[in-house]
């Protein structure tokens, strides 16, 4: 059931923001939100479907030292984590990059086949995207 990933409205906002403006005025993804929702993601979307707490928080962040850069071939890498002790109970089926303004702004939305969470499983998101 998986629809792949798109880089919102709200994302290309902040690419222009931080690319094009001296003082940017929008801050940079550096978190992530899981949720159960299920419908295909659109560039309209400003929040996943249906978020879930991850550990007593909406947001987790990225991995220490992600992203990543390849200038070679213009890909930036995020590494997500979601360890065993959180989001229990879940059919986690979405997932999406936010930046950390006050309202944070959703840069991505993916939804992928379910997982199941459970106390025994532990996830990992990689996002991968290419300016070409």
């Amino acid at each position: 059931m998986s629809t792949g990933q798109v880089i919102t409205n709200s994302g290309r906002l902040i690419m222009l923001d931080r690319t094009f403006l001296s003082s940017p005025t929008r801050l940079s993804p550096t978190q992530f939100k899981i949720g159960t929702g299920v419908t295909t993601p659109d560039v309209t979307d400003t929040d996943l479907e249906t978020p879930v707490n991850i550990n007593g928080s909406d947001f987790k962040n990225f991995v220490s030292g992600f992203p990543t850069l390849d200038i070679l071939n213009m890909i930036a890498t995020i590494r997500c984590f979601v360890a065993t002790t959180e989001a229990n109970g879940n059919s986690l089926t979405e997932f999406g990059v936010v930046n950390e303004d006050g309202s944070p702004l959703l840069f991505s939305h993916a939804v992928h086949s379910a997982l199941i969470k459970t106390d025994s499983i532990q996830a990992t998101y990689i996002e991968k995207n290419q300016i070409l």
